[in-house]
């Protein structure tokens, strides 16, 4: 028996600003593009895959990737370029992105942006990248990684860092498993996003009803019920809601594919031209609109995803970040992502950071290192003399056991 759903999976936030910036704002447009790409690559995993529900910041993402891009050079910032779809130079995208960023300052009605950067105590990074992260409006400090007590203060600084410019929804970004004694930079951005509906949902009228999951799974949840003033539009494989958030600042779009459309399977057709497509095709409506209260919490080792998506250099031994300390010995360790999202009656808070950790690529210390033979193992004994093989073995179980 085919079941008609309304307004079931959240999948974009758009800020209107964006939309209407974006017209005259390529690094804008480039944002967009990869926060489609980066959507498809993270939901293309089998963790995604699964049933779980996914929820990130593409812009978060991009912002503390365009601060080391402004580090990069050769290969490696073309492999990032080309990523992060930066349609001019080095300089001119950086002072776009700059630019952006501090139209954003002006108006904080419904959502911060943050930057900041922690450095090893007394490395030596250039003056004119540090100036570059002071365009991005960066909160510059140093930390000492050298050692695992001041690891540990570094970790909490971080995410003291985190919680603040949060809203405390993101208390804890990194760990001490996050870094190390060869850890020389930390690149931080956090976004806040709190918004009422224009037209706020009335508690007394959310009820239990059934939401259909993958595989027509049911799930009986809290629904959200209103009249509201949308955007509704439809294609051939999905139906569309626009709803704003109050002052005209926001909106969120709510894209379902329609009965016989798998969901990962139109996310993976899903990019920025299909989306705006979508965009231009809704009509405003007053509808009676039903849908969940939810709330969506995920952290992601994003170093994978963006290998897969063409940044490779960048996080290898070949990696050249050398506009950051005049030498090519950094490269980026991971880039670490989390985010939570809450809709309910009144409207939407969310929150996002992403950390990237930038580390020297050989030891400055000497460590011995650890080697646990616990496996079964073959063995050799080879004479020096000549090099000759003499023996060789194998050993699977200690001699005791039974």
């Amino acid at each position: 028996m085919k079941r008609k759903i309304l307004l079931v999976i959240a999948i974009a936030i758009s800020v209107t600003m964006c939309s209407q910036n974006s017209k005259q704002n390529t690094i804008v447009e480039s944002n967009n593009d990869f926060s489609f790409d980066v959507l498809k690559q993270v939901n293309s995993s089998d963790t995604s895959k699964s049933g779980s529900n996914l929820f990130i910041s593409p812009f978060s993402i991009y912002d503390a990737l365009a601060m080391a891009y402004d580090g990069a050079n050769k290969k490696t910032a073309t492999e990032m370029r080309k990523v992060l779809k930066f349609k001019k130079d080095q300089s001119e995208s950086h002072k776009e992105f700059a630019n952006l960023l501090k139209d954003y300052r002006t108006d904080k009605s419904v959502f911060t942006i943050s930057n900041a950067a922690v450095a090893q105590k007394s490395y030596n990074f250039l003056e004119s990248y540090m100036n570059c992260l002071k365009d991005f409006d960066a909160t510059i400090s140093q930390a000492d990684f050298s050692n695992e007590t001041s690891r540990s203060e570094a970790v909490k600084k971080v995410n003291g860092w985190v919680a603040k410019n949060t809203n405390n929804k993101i208390k804890e970004l990194i760990t001490k498993n996050d870094i190390n004694e060869l850890t020389r930079l930390i690149l931080l951005n956090a976004i806040y996003f709190n918004a009422n509906w224009a037209t706020e949902f009335k508690g007394e009228k959310t009820r239990q009803m059934t939401f259909y999951g993958k595989n027509s799974v049911e799930y009986v949840t809290d629904f959200m019920n209103g009249t509201q003033e949308v955007g509704l539009g439809e294609s051939d494989d999905a139906q569309i809601v626009m709803m704003n958030y109050d002052k005209d600042a926001a909106s969120m779009y709510i894209i379902m594919p329609k009965e016989n459309v798998d969901i990962d399977k139109y996310i993976a057709d899903l990019d920025i031209d299909k989306f705006t497509k979508i965009e231009k095709s809704l009509q405003t409506f007053k509808a009676d609109v039903s849908m969940p209260k939810f709330k969506i919490e995920s952290r992601f080792e994003m170093k994978k995803y963006l290998m897969d998506m063409g940044i490779k250099a960048a996080f290898s031994k070949s990696a050249d970040f050398s506009k950051m300390n005049g030498k090519s010995n950094l490269l980026i360790d991971e880039v670490i992502h989390k985010s939570i999202i809450e809709v309910s009656e009144k409207g939407t808070e969310a929150a996002a950071a992403t950390a990237v950790v930038v580390r020297e690529k050989t030891a400055m210390v000497n460590k011995n290192p650890k080697v646990t033979i616990n496996r079964p193992f073959v063995f050799v004994i080879k004479e020096k003399k000549n090099g000759a093989v003499l023996f060789v073995g194998k050993y699977v179980k200690p001699e005791n056991t039974k």
